[in-house]
């Protein structure tokens, strides 16, 4: 229970200090490409303790020097997955349609969300009326490569490439393919013109 906890409030901890950031770039008018690293401890310094924001500016953005000042360029793609994690996190489920509505309200004015940013972190389900969309992370996931299937399909009985590609991904070797997995580990059938794959064995 307490790792899992923690690791919540660590990511809520980080929002906070990214929502600092984010803010502070607001307010001074600077571009997500170049926010000034001193400026923002000067900023931010009394608010949280400087090493963090250092942290949190090197988590979301790519650190460079212009000049002799130190940059850091905000990368869009993962403020708006966490923005996405952060929403998800508290709702079993969400409504599709809501959630890009409310996501998109949620991030800084400029950037723009699409689903292709939640790989690996969420699921869609396009059969349910109304589609909805649920927090499903990689990392919480069985290591074990049977296990890790045995998971999902116990959540869905059969999966699309694309959508089953962002949970498997990280079990390829260097030799091994999404392809090859696929085939040891589930069998394919055509749904609706569609490939989809499903267990080899009966989930209990």
């Amino acid at each position: 229970m307490f790792s899992g906890f923690w690791r919540i409030l660590e990511f809520d901890y980080e929002m906070k200090l990214l929502n600092h950031v984010t803010q502070l770039v607001d307010s001074e008018s600077w571009s997500f490409t170049k926010v000034p690293l001193n400026v923002c401890l000067q900023e931010l310094g009394p608010l949280e303790p400087e090493e963090m924001i250092e942290h949190c500016l090197k988590c979301y953005g790519r650190r460079y020097v212009e000049e002799g000042e130190v940059y850091f360029d905000l990368s869009a793609d993962k403020i708006c997955r966490a923005t996405a994690q952060m929403l998800l996190q508290h709702a079993v489920k969400f409504n599709l349609a809501e959630f890009q509505e409310v996501w998109q309200q949620s991030v800084p004015e400029g950037m723009l969300t699409r689903l292709d940013q939640l790989k690996g972190l969420a699921l869609m389900d396009r059969h349910s009326r109304p589609e909805i969309i649920f927090l499903l992370k990689v990392e919480d996931l069985p290591e074990d490569t049977q296990e890790r299937f045995n998971s999902l399909f116990s959540l869905r009985e059969k999966w699309t490439e694309e959508d089953i590609a962002p949970y498997i991904q990280d079990l390829c070797g260097e030799k091994q393919t999404i392809g090859a997995l696929l085939t040891k580990y589930s069998r394919s059938s055509m749904q609706n013109g569609v490939k989809v794959y499903n267990s080899r064995r009966p989930i209990s």
